[in-house]
C-alpha cells in the first residue's frame, strides 16, 4: 500500500516512532525516574546541611573588600546568629532547592547512561576512568543549566543584611548586566562540577563494589554508609581550591569587577594567603559535604530500592 508507506516514512511519523521506541524502554524509564529521586535525595540532603554552607560561603569572602572576618566555623556561627537571627542560616535556601532539584538531578541521573554510552556492560567490573569520565560528563551538563541558580544561592548566603527573597536577588542580578549575569563564573561552577561528581560517584561507586567483590561488606545501608563517607571526604579535598574561586566570583558586588576571570580570582587569592588561601573555609566545606553526600546516596539507594530499582 504506497498511503501506508508514505505514512511510515514521514519525518514526523520516523520520529513518532524513534520517541516511542526511546521512552517505551524500561531502561529509559528508570533513567527518567532515577534522575527524580536524585533530586529529592539531593533537595534532603541540602536541608540537613545548608547552615553550614552559609557559614563555609562567609568564611570563603571573609575580609573581602569591607565584609566581616569569620575566624571559624563556631564563630562563625555565633556571629551570624547574634547579628542576623538565626534563620539567617537558611538564607538562599530556596534557591538552593531550585538548584538541587536541576543540577543534583542531572549530575546523578546521567551518570549511569553516560556509563553505558562508555561501554559499561556490568557495574561490577566497570573501569575506574569510565565512572571518574561518566561523573565528570554528568556534572558539567547539570552545573552548565543550573549555574542560574548556583549564582541567586550565593549572593542571597553572602548577604549580611536583612531579608532577601529570591526574585528580589533575581532582579539585582538582571539588572547587572541583564541574563549574561546569571552565568558569571560559569566555566569555574563548570570545572568545579566536573571534579566534583567524579570524584564523588567514582568513589562511592569504586568503593561499594570494591567491597562487594572482595567479600567485605554486603550490600546493604552500611556499606552505602561507608562508601559515601569516603567520597565525602574525597570530594571535600578536591574541590576546596575551585570552590573558593568560584565563590568569589559570583559575589562580586553590583558594577564593581574585582576579578576578571576565574585566572586573575585564583592568582590574587594566592597572594592574599598562598596555597592555605584556597582551602580557607575547608572545616565547613568537609562539615557539609561529608553529611550532604552521606545523606543523598543512602536516601537516593533507599528511594531505588522503594522503586524496585537496582542500586548504582
Amino acid at each position: 500500500n504506497m498511503t501506508g508507506t508514505a505514512a511510515a516514512v514521514t519525518p514526523a511519523g520516523e520520529t513518532k516512532v524513534v520517541m516511542g521506541r526511546f521512552f517505551g524502554t524500561k531502561q529509559s524509564e528508570d533513567d527518567v525516574v532515577r534522575t527524580g529521586l536524585a533530586g529529592i535525595a539531593a533537595v534532603l540532603a541540602q536541608s540537613a546541611t545548608h547552615p553550614v554552607e552559609t557559614i563555609k560561603t562567609r568564611m570563603q569572602i571573609s575580609g573581602e573588600g569591607s565584609k566581616k572576618v569569620y575566624p571559624n566555623v563556631w564563630r562563625g556561627a555565633q556571629m551570624i546568629i547574634k547579628d542576623e537571627g538565626a534563620m539567617a542560616l537558611y538564607k538562599g535556601m530556596s534557591a538552593a532547592a531550585l538548584r538541587e532539584m536541576s543540577y543534583s538531578s542531572l549530575r546523578f541521573g546521567l551518570y549511569e547512561p553516560f556509563k553505558r554510552i562508555l561501554g559499561e556492560t556490568d557495574p561490577k567490573t566497570t573501569p575506574v576512568w569510565k565512572k571518574f569520565a561518566a561523573g565528570a560528563a554528568a556534572g558539567i551538563i547539570g552545573s552548565g543549566i543550573a549555574n542560574p541558580t548556583d549564582v541567586l544561592k550565593v549572593r542571597m548566603q553572602a548577604h549580611e543584611g536583612g531579608k532577601l527573597t529570591i526574585m528580589g536577588v533575581a532582579r539585582d542580578v538582571y539588572s547587572d548586566g541583564g541574563l549574561r549575569s546569571f552565568y558569571r563564573g560559569v566555566h569555574t561552577t563548570m570545572i568545579r562540577a566536573a571534579i566534583l561528581n567524579a570524584t564523588k560517584l567514582a568513589a562511592y561507586d569504586e568503593v561499594k563494589h570494591k567491597c562487594i567483590n572482595n567479600g567485605i561488606m554486603v550490600d546493604g545501608t552500611g556499606l552505602h554508609f561507608v562508601a559515601s563517607m569516603v567520597a565525602g571526604v574525597a570530594v571535600a579535598t578536591t574541590t576546596s581550591p575551585v570552590d573558593i574561586v568560584r565563590t568569589r566570583l559570583f559575589n562580586q558586588p553590583k558594577g564593581v569587577k574585582i576579578y576578571s576571570g576565574m585566572m586573575d580570582c585564583a592568582m590574587k587569592t594566592y597572594t592574599e594567603g598562598g596555597v592555605a588561601a584556597f582551602y580557607r573555609g575547608f572545616t565547613p566545606q568537609w562539615m557539609r559535604f561529608g553529611p550532604f553526600t552521606i545523606i543523598q546516596f543512602m536516601v537516593w539507594e533507599k528511594l531505588r530500592a522503594m522503586y524496585g530499582m537496582k542500586g548504582i
